[in-house]
C-alpha cells in the first residue's frame, strides 16, 4: 500500500484493539448522539456519520452530514474515530455503530482485499476499475456512493520557477528533463515501485540528476530553498496552494486513483440519501478540497465551519 494509505492506517493501527473505547469516548461532542442505540434507517431513526482522525476526513464527514441535514435528515456525528481498522469495524458490524464515513477508492479497496488475503494483489488503478472491484470486495451490508473528482494521493510537485523553466505539466514532461532535476522524497521512494525511483525509470524512463531523501514535512522548505527542484507531497496539502507549487499530472497513472466518496451501510442508502451525497460528490474536486484544507490548516477554521461555508455554495 502506498504512503498515503499508510499515513491513514498504519500509524494508527494500534487503536484497532481499543476501537470500542474510542467510539465510546467520541460521545463528548455536543453534536453527537448520547444514545448507544445503533443507527437506523432514515424515517425511523438517525444516520450516524463518522470520520477518521485526521482533519480532511473530519471536514468531509461534516460536508456529508450538513448536506443531509439541509435536506431534512437527522444526523449524529462520531468524529475522529481512529484508523481505518477501527471505523471500518464500526460500519461493518451488525448492527452498525456508524452509517456513513468518508473514504478513498484505492485505500478502501486495498484494505478490504488485503483484510481477506494479506498476499492479494490489487490491480485496479483507475476509479472505474476500483468501483467495480469494490462492488465485489465489499460485504453485502456496505455500499459506496458516486466517487467525486476530488483525490488525495501522492503527487510530484515542482516550484513554479522550475515548472516554467522546463515546461513541466506531466510526469512524462519531467522524465524528459529528469537528468537535470534534483528530486526530494521520503527515503523509501528510492526503492519503491511503481511510485518511486525504480518505477519512474521503468514506466517513464526517468533517471534523475540526484535524489534527496527527506521527510514529507521537510520537502516544502527544500523546494523553497532550491535544494531540490521537485518533491513528493500529498495532493491536498495546503502548502501546494499557498506556496504556488505546480502539481504534475500523473499521465501514465503510476499512482492509483484515490477518489473521495462516501462509504455507507446499505440500510440507509435509499434513493433519497444517495441523491444527496452524490450531489456533494458532483461538486467536489481536488482544487476545491485543497482550498478548503487551506482554511483549516492555515486559517485555523474548524472543519464544521469550513463545511458550512462550502454547503452554502451548493
Amino acid at each position: 500500500m502506498k504512503a498515503r494509505t499508510g499515513r491513514r492506517t498504519a500509524a494508527l493501527v494500534a487503536l484497532a484493539a481499543t476501537g470500542a473505547l474510542v467510539l465510546a469516548a467520541c460521545g463528548s461532542d455536543k453534536k453527537e448522539s448520547s444514545s448507544t442505540t445503533p443507527a437506523s434507517t432514515p424515517g425511523v431513526g438517525t444516520i450516524v456519520a463518522g470520520s477518521a482522525d485526521f482533519p480532511e476526513s473530519q471536514l468531509l464527514m461534516e460536508i456529508y452530514a450538513q448536506q443531509l441535514e439541509k435536506n431534512g435528515i437527522k444526523v449524529d456525528r462520531k468524529p475522529a474515530i481512529g484508523a481505518r481498522e477501527v471505523y471500518y469495524k464500526a460500519i461493518s458490524s451488525e448492527p452498525p455503530e456508524i452509517n456513513l464515513v468518508p473514504e478513498y477508492t484505492n485505500s478502501l479497496l486495498s484494505f478490504v482485499v488485503k483484510s481477506k488475503d494479506a498476499n492479494a494483489q490489487v490491480t485496479a488503478k483507475n476509479v472505474q476499475e476500483q468501483i467495480t472491484a469494490l462492488g465485489t470486495a465489499l460485504p453485502a451490508t456496505l455500499v459506496v456512493g458516486t466517487p467525486s473528482k476530488a483525490e488525495d494521493k501522492d503527487v510530484i510537485v515542482c516550484t513554479k520557477a522550475v515548472a516554467d523553466k522546463y515546461s513541466l505539466k506531466t510526469l512524462s514532461d519531467l522524465a524528459k528533463v529528469s537528468g537535470q532535476i534534483t528530486l526530494g522524497a521520503p527515503p523509501e521512494f528510492e526503492t519503491r515501485s511503481p511510485f518511486g525511483i525504480p518505477g519512474f525509470k521503468d514506466l517513464y524512463g526517468a533517471t534523475f540528476k540526484a535524489f534527496v531523501p527527506l521527510k514529507i514535512g521537510d520537502i516544502p522548505a527544500a523546494l523553497d530553498s532550491g535544494s531540490v527542484d521537485c518533491g513528493n507531497l500529498f495532493s491536498t496539502m495546503s502548502v501546494i496552494t499557498t506556496a504556488n507549487y505546480v502539481a504534475l499530472e500523473d499521465d501514465k497513472v503510476i499512482v492509483p486513483n484515490e477518489a473521495v466518496l462516501p462509504l455507507m451501510t446499505k440500510s440507509i442508502a435509499t434513493p433519497e440519501i444517495l441523491a444527496i451525497v452524490n450531489g456533494v460528490s458532483a461538486k467536489l474536486d481536488t482544487e476545491t478540497l485543497k482550498k478548503l484544507m487551506v482554511e483549516i490548516s492555515v486559517d485555523k477554521k474548524a472543519p464544521d465551519v469550513v463545511a458550512k461555508e462550502f454547503i452554502a455554495t451548493l
